[in-house]
């Protein structure tokens, strides 16, 4: 079918939803490229602990926004925007459907809403907050911004670190998304969400996950941001021997679940999401909407 140029697909959803699974069926039938919105898949050199792409699946379908930095890098949702925005405009000036794919809720709305973001930090007060301890800075963030306790990661000191110096300051976004996109959501009940994690981690370390931490840790240092990220952080202490392969299972599949609870509440404020329970009915939509049904 000849679809038109300029829309966008936005499919989104909780930790292990089958995302992945969904673009690259539909991008793969309708002539689409995927650009990844996932705060984790963009640093090199992790590849298992963030269940990235495939070598396949990139074979079969072109992926975005992957690879980006390495993993004492850091890129900000500003940089991810004008990154992101570029190849979707990249993609539809070569004739193809772009399909923002993740479950990196600030990703995909700073794209889908046009967010404006705050200025960039200010370097004494910088250093003052880096001074003070995890506490510290969870307790000085709940007191000037308490939303935004509701959705960064608590655990990450730099985004807890970023989210107190942002506290306060005017943040513009769209009331309406874009125009001509299509945002399609997949989401699984919280039991077999946990099932499917808990399967994902078992795998993960069949496929080396514990040398892939140790190969980051030895190469870019114990104390690289990568090694904040949910799920490197459970195994973290496995791979220099604080504690059992059971007990970063645990901590791993606890942490993905509280992922899964925020990414939850993020996208459900949205009421133009779409939510679909198979690919049949995501095919159907996404049909329509190409075709300029929607």
């Amino acid at each position: 079918m000849a679809a038109t140029i300029d829309r966008l697909v936005v499919i989104l959803g909780p930790t292990a939803a089958g995302k992945t699974a969904l673009a690259l069926e539909l991008a793969a039938k309708y002539n689409g490229e995927i650009v990844c919105a996932d705060s984790r898949t963009i640093y090199r050199e992790m590849d298992i602990g963030t269940a990235k792409p495939t070598a396949d699946e990139q074979a079969w379908v072109r992926h975005h926004l992957l690879d980006m930095v390495d993993p004492g890098e850091r890129l900000s949702a500003a940089a991810f925007k004008a990154l992101a925005e570029a190849a979707i405009a990249d993609i539809q000036n070569r004739g193809k459907v772009p399909f923002l794919v993740g479950g990196s809720g600030l990703y995909i709305d700073a794209v889908v809403f046009d967010y404006e973001f705050p200025g960039p930090a200010d370097p004494g007060r910088r250093e003052r907050l880096e001074a003070m301890t995890d506490d510290e800075l969870r307790g000085l963030l709940a007191a000037e911004d308490p939303e935004a306790c509701e959705r960064v990661d608590l655990l990450n000191r730099r985004r807890v670190v970023r989210a107190v110096e942002t506290a306060g300051q005017l943040r513009t976004r769209r009331s309406d998304p874009r125009a001509e996109t299509m945002l399609l959501g997949i989401m699984l009940s919280k039991e077999i969400t946990q099932r499917r994690v808990e399967q994902r981690v078992k795998e993960m370390l069949e496929e080396g996950f514990i040398q892939e931490i140790e190969s980051i840790g030895e190469r870019y240092g114990w104390d690289s941001e990568a090694l904040s990220v949910i799920g490197y952080r459970a195994f973290k202490d496995v791979a220099l021997g604080r504690k059992t392969v059971e007990e970063g299972v645990r901590d791993f599949v606890r942490g993905d679940m509280a992922l899964y609870k925020k990414q939850v509440t993020w996208f459900k404020r949205n009421q133009q999401v779409r939510w679909v329970e198979n690919t049949a009915e995501a095919d159907k939509l996404v049909h329509e909407f190409l075709a300029g049904q929607v």
